[in-house]
């Protein structure tokens, strides 16, 4: 708990931590707000589809490229360009859609709208690694940070369903943009925000060694969404095939908790295994939950437990691959490779959703399941290939050292 402690008595991080939390929200918003409303302005689950899919791609499009242009002009500037940005396309889309002939508006608006949800978990991401001394508080931050935006997750389609009851569709759309905006705008006027400039973080290199590194995280991350992915499918599967489609959201909320409650947990420890090896460890849990998910998914009585003991071995991973980029990436890069670790994660999480779609249909939930075990053990067989390339590089921790003590 020291960890968690330190990092909430560090000077000016309480206000963008809430910003953050705020600025999460519309993410577990949006994709069924706009499901919804395209699903109710056309007749068509389809196009509700296509527009929620076009809103997770442009989401991960938008991050990577906002975290280079964090990197390169400061957090306060972009994010309260994009924050506005993304409020405009909320309203935009509502107030145009019913009139434009071109069905296809609602969908491109979707994906505009995604590519402008503003990176404040990026950027919060950023300044607990420049604020927070100490490794071990850094780790907590990072844990502290992923609960968060876990909750988050989870409290926004509950937001959703109260909008939907009390207005309907298009202003769940409307509010989960003007969400994003005011929570971007709050973010930027913190005094950490302005304070921290990309300046401050003179470019160096990671070395051969870091660059090898990053990519193999790069990879694991977009092969892990690819794996929640088809979990998601087989989860609203299992939920069809054993109950109701009402209990799809309750056991992703199952995740959810369990990641929440590990994360709480992870963050609350001190570790001495480096981050490398408790990426790995977490992935074999995830494996071994997963085939246990297989094996439980015949009864929605086993098949909760199963599910929360996945979401406790994939929030270790979250963290421990958040915790990587300190060695990994040159901290004038910390902001674009933490956007792109989300976005490959996303890409792969779309992926994950056609591949389990399909899987689902032809196959069933159960081997949904065992395919998502059996996909994590090989991203656990491709770590342990390459963790010598994710273990902390030598000359970066010299770099970091030098840069702590400056600091």
């Amino acid at each position: 708990m020291q960890g968690y402690l330190n990092v909430l008595r560090t000077s000016g991080l309480r206000v963008p931590l809430l910003a953050t939390v705020l600025g999460a929200l519309p993410i577990g918003m949006l994709g069924l707000a706009l499901l919804l409303y395209v699903h109710r302005l056309t007749g068509s689950l389809a196009a509700g589809g296509l527009a929620a899919a076009a809103f997770g791609l442009g989401n991960a499009a938008g991050m990577a490229v906002q975290g280079r242009l964090i990197d390169r002009y400061g957090q306060a500037r972009i994010l309260a360009l994009v924050g506005t940005a993304c409020a405009t396309w909320g309203v935009l889309l509502v107030a145009a859609a019913p009139t434009v002939p071109w069905q296809g508006f609602a969908v491109a608006a979707s994906a505009g709208m995604g590519s402008c949800v503003p990176a404040t978990t990026g950027s919060m991401r950023v300044l607990l690694a420049e604020s927070v001394r100490g490794t071990e508080s850094r780790t907590a931050g990072y844990a502290l940070l992923a609960v968060l935006f876990q909750l988050a997750l989870l409290t926004g389609p509950l937001v959703t369903s109260l909008l939907l009851v009390l207005a309907g569709p298009g202003a769940a759309v409307v509010t989960g943009g003007l969400l994003s905006g005011g929570a971007a705008l709050l973010f930027s006027t913190t005094r950490a925000s302005r304070k921290w400039s990309p300046a401050r973080t003179a470019a160096r290199g990671c070395g051969v060694r870091g660059k090898r590194g990053l990519a193999v995280l790069l990879l694991l991350a977009a092969g892990s969404g690819l794996s929640a992915g088809i979990v998601l499918v087989a989860v609203s599967a299992a939920a069809l095939a054993l109950g109701t489609a009402a209990d799809s959201g309750v056991l992703i909320a199952t995740v959810s908790a369990g990641e929440i409650v590990a994360g709480l947990a992870f963050g609350a420890r001190r570790w001495r295994w480096s981050a490398a090896r408790l990426l790995l460890v977490a992935l074999a849990g995830s494996a071994v939950t997963a085939g246990l998910a297989a094996w439980a998914a015949s009864s929605l009585v086993l098949l909760f437990p199963a599910l929360f003991l996945v979401g406790v071995c994939g929030g270790p991973s979250a963290i421990a691959s958040s915790a990587l980029l300190d060695t990994l990436a040159p901290r004038s890069a910390l902001t674009r490779s933490y956007t792109l670790l989300v976005s490959a994660w996303l890409v792969g999480g779309a992926l994950g959703n056609a591949v389990g779609g399909a899987v689902t249909e032809s196959l069933g939930h159960r081997q949904a399941f065992a395919l998502s075990a059996c996909w994590i053990a090989v991203l656990l067989g491709t770590g342990a290939m390459f963790r010598r390339t994710l273990e902390t590089a030598p000359e970066v921790v010299e770099s970091e050292k030098r840069s702590w003590e400056a600091g």
